[in-house]
């Protein structure tokens, strides 16, 4: 880590480690005093605040039907675009597929499941937050992000013991771009963050969330994994202070986008005392993706009323349009998933599938005569954003 780099921060100070011999970025407390929001960071606020209470004011107009149709798809468009930061490959359709048919590629096999764990840690985080966003509830979520996956073997749950550092899979606590707090002042600033973003009130929340997100990162608590809880914290602080009552919405995709920006302004609040460009960007990100969001849930609701509006057409079971509700939980479907799902025989489940096949809703994969499998590709190509 270049010293010279680090002129007058305000967000924390350099640290020569003797022992080791290389530099550390020690944070301060929250919250920084010394920063001052300029008017134009107020205007970027205002901006972000009023589309993401357009998103929020959408999603309470929709049944509790459309919500669970809604939520997991976009908790899983945002597992996978946060887990595509950190070097997955798996897509949205690889990991609803897997769910029907084994995943062949033991690479991409590992890239879902660390997928579905990150759906299952924020699932976690979500129910909990009765209990505030505290210590314990972020350590499970970090335990179950890396179960059985890449980290496994790197103390899930518990905070670093030793020091970490971030840059280039070769480099070394001397090459490193950014060596992160140290492991002995780990639990002082974790408590202060939880603080921080549990009690203070002095602060507007989406400055809170901004500010949080760089602390996590510059703190770097864990092993492994300190990527994806920090973007899941996104989510749960949107989630405890109300600004948006459901979980839709994936602002990695953002930060996909623009991951070098995302990465040198998050380096350059440490060093450059770059709050307000920092917070700036994260703001611009919240505003672009609940936008996205709107859009997303626009085009799923539309194609779901266009498909219920055309099932008379294709039969005048009144199962069809329960039918339709099952291909939006999970694209990809067997005649068993119908008939389980919907309490009917296989015959009947057989008969609504393919009357769906020939209308060109659903199409078969598989080529073979038995075990077949159907999926809905134009559910896929709105989440993949086809």
């Amino acid at each position: 880590m270049d010293e010279k780099d680090f002129v007058n921060s305000k967000t924390g100070k350099v640290v020569w480690e003797q022992n080791g011999m290389y530099f550390r970025f020690e944070p301060n407390f929250l919250p920084f005093k010394d920063f001052i929001p300029s008017p134009a960071l107020g205007n970027a606020l205002l901006s972000t605040a009023l589309i993401l209470g357009r998103l929020d004011g959408m999603t309470q107009k929709l049944s509790p039907q459309e919500i669970y149709l809604l939520r997991m798809p976009f908790i899983l468009k945002e597992a996978t675009l946060s887990s595509e930061i950190e070097g997955t490959r798996s897509t949205i359709t690889d990991v609803y597929k897997e769910e029907k048919q084994k995943e062949t590629d033991t690479q991409k096999a590992l890239d879902n499941e660390e997928i579905r764990n990150y759906v299952n840690a924020l699932e976690y985080g979500l129910k909990n937050l009765d209990k505030g966003i505290t210590e314990e509830v972020i350590k499970e979520m970090h335990k179950i992000l890396l179960q059985g996956v890449r980290g496994s073997e790197k103390n899930p749950g518990e905070y670093k013991t030793t020091q970490n550092a971030i840059g280039k899979r070769q480099d070394t606590l001397e090459t490193a771009k950014f060596v992160p707090a140290s492991s002995q002042e780990t639990s002082y600033l974790m408590g202060n963050l939880v603080n921080f973003l549990n009690n203070d009130s002095s602060s507007n929340s989406l400055y809170k969330i901004a500010i949080t997100h760089y602390q996590f990162e510059a703190i770097h608590p864990f092993r492994d994994g300190n990527g994806r809880i920090g973007r899941l914290l996104i989510m749960l602080i949107l989630s405890k202070d109300k600004i948006l009552s459901h979980p839709l919405l994936y602002i990695s995709e953002h930060f996909n986008r623009n991951r070098s920006t995302y990465t040198d302004l998050l380096y350059d609040v440490s060093s450059k005392n770059k709050i307000e460009e920092w917070m700036l960007f994260f703001l611009k990100a919240l505003e672009t993706q609940a936008n996205s969001s709107l859009q997303l849930i626009q085009a799923l609701e539309s194609y779901n009323q266009e498909l219920q509006n055309s099932m008379k057409e294709v039969s005048e079971s009144p199962k069809m349009h329960l039918l339709v509700d099952l291909i939006f939980k999970n694209p990809f479907i067997t005649i068993t998933d119908v008939s389980k799902g919907l309490k009917l025989t296989i015959p009947w489940a057989s008969n609504l599938v393919h009357k769906l096949e020939q209308k060109g809703v659903l199409k078969e994969i598989t080529g073979k005569k038995s075990r077949k499998i159907f999926v809905a590709q134009k559910i896929l190509d709105i989440l993949e954003g086809k």
